[in-house]
């Protein structure tokens, strides 16, 4: 796949998750993912058409999704609740947005839908294209310990 469709998604992860809870994330190695099921506990997809399509995944394990929501609304939460898969929703749409401001700047329009959370693993994910999955997966840091990560499933044409 060209780098001027991951490129996006990458500027998109780590401009968001700067500008909003002030975290650096670190890109790991990119690779394909076989499975079309979720692999994390919360899972925000999208899908965007336009002159191209495609589904973006924002996937995280329950700590960092938890971490996320506590950041975003201030809040604290224990366990996934309907404002933590909400929280998540808006994350997934305001990278969705960052990654189509990249796109633009390639005179690639796009228009994305509502989009959905899932929770729960192995969870059978519908992404519009039948080209491979690339997976960027990211870590964090929550709260100077253990390192917490986001994985960025997306398929596009």
């Amino acid at each position: 796949m060209d780098v001027k469709f991951i490129n996006p998604f990458v500027i998109a992860a780590q401009t968001v998750f700067k500008t909003m809870l002030n975290i650096d994330l670190v890109l790991g190695r990119p690779n394909l993912k076989e499975q079309r099921t979720t692999s994390a506990d919360v899972t925000g997809i999208m899908s965007m058409v336009g002159d191209r399509k495609g589904t973006i995944a924002l996937c995280f394990q329950e700590k960092g999704a938890l971490f996320v929501f506590n950041s975003l609304m201030g809040d604290k939460a224990s366990t996934i609740s309907a404002e933590v898969v909400d929280a998540i929703g808006e994350l997934t749409n305001i990278v969705s947005g960052q990654a189509r401001k990249e796109f633009e700047k390639n005179d690639i329009n796009l228009k994305a839908s509502i989009p959905m959370v899932v929770v729960g693993r192995g969870v059978e994910t519908n992404f519009i294209t039948n080209l491979p999955i690339i997976t960027l997966p990211f870590t964090f840091s929550v709260n100077n310990g253990a390192g917490e990560t986001l994985t960025l499933d997306f398929s596009f044409e």
